[in-house]
């Protein structure tokens, strides 16, 4: 099991040396929240994507995104779920939307908006 996760973090840091994040689609560095939802717990919740391809959550729960690059229009986030059961992790969302203020995310027919901060 543990060779498993190490292998696919190389994988996912490997992909990120060879094609990095240079713009391959649309401009998504910057800290993403989540518009507070007043239900929630959680003040807010989101991600910075930073210029060098890491990853800072923020209020992510269990999930700790390490890497993140942009590929023909989708955000492939990788690492690692912190549960019961540790494994990598590696999400790709489609972007429906982005610009100064917005990102739409889109994932198996269910939408995430995120605010720009």
């Amino acid at each position: 099991m543990k060779k498993h996760l190490v292998l696919i973090a190389v994988c996912c840091f490997a992909g990120l040396l060879f094609t990095g994040c240079k713009d391959k689609g649309p401009n998504v560095i910057g800290t993403w929240v989540q518009p507070k939802d007043e239900s929630s717990f959680v003040d807010e919740q989101g991600f910075t994507l930073l210029e060098d391809g890491g990853v800072i959550g923020i209020n992510m729960g269990y999930s700790e995104y390490k890497t993140w690059e942009v590929i023909d229009n989708q955000l492939i986030l990788c690492g690692e779920y912190m549960g019961t059961n540790p494994h990598a992790v590696n999400d790709t969302l489609n972007i429906v939307e982005v610009n100064d203020e917005h990102l739409v995310l889109e994932q198996g027919g269910y939408e995430i908006s995120y605010e720009k901060r």
